[in-house]
């Protein structure tokens, strides 16, 4: 026997189980398209202020972070280079080695969707090879 209390428990649970599954239906068929954050698409804007030298022209701190991390892969890049046959003259700039990515990056406009670092490891050991 159910008791009047019990029975409003019961139907207080149904409806929030309902509820539930309707807010996660309504959900389920938007899509959300997040963004590659290791795409070149994603970098080149911050690489291109770095290559400017125009550090004020972060609108934030996660401009100014994307540029930083821009900097930091191509140094990263360059610093370990001879594991990827790249050999960096000595005295590059860090603005340097970033301006040949872009110049890189830009002629190659089909392959922005690719990871960055990858396009990057390319240009640096195009523009600088090691000499075996």
């Amino acid at each position: 026997m159910i008791v009047a209390g019990e029975a409003e428990m019961r139907m207080r649970a149904v409806m929030l189980a309902v509820g539930l599954v309707a807010a996660l239906m309504a959900n389920c068929g938007v899509a959300v398209a997040e963004q590659d954050v290791t795409s070149a698409n994603f970098l080149m804007s911050a690489c291109r202020d770095v290559v400017s030298g125009n550090m004020s022209n972060g609108e934030s701190k996660g401009d100014l972070f994307t540029m930083g991390l821009c900097a930091g892969i191509i140094s990263g890049l360059s610093y370990m280079g001879t594991f990827y046959g790249l050999c960096s003259p000595i005295g590059v700039t860090p603005q340097q080695a970033v301006s040949v990515v872009v110049q890189y990056i830009d002629h190659q406009p089909a392959r922005m969707d690719e990871d960055f670092r990858v396009l990057a490891s390319e240009a640096l050991r195009a523009a600088w090879p090691c000499k075996n």
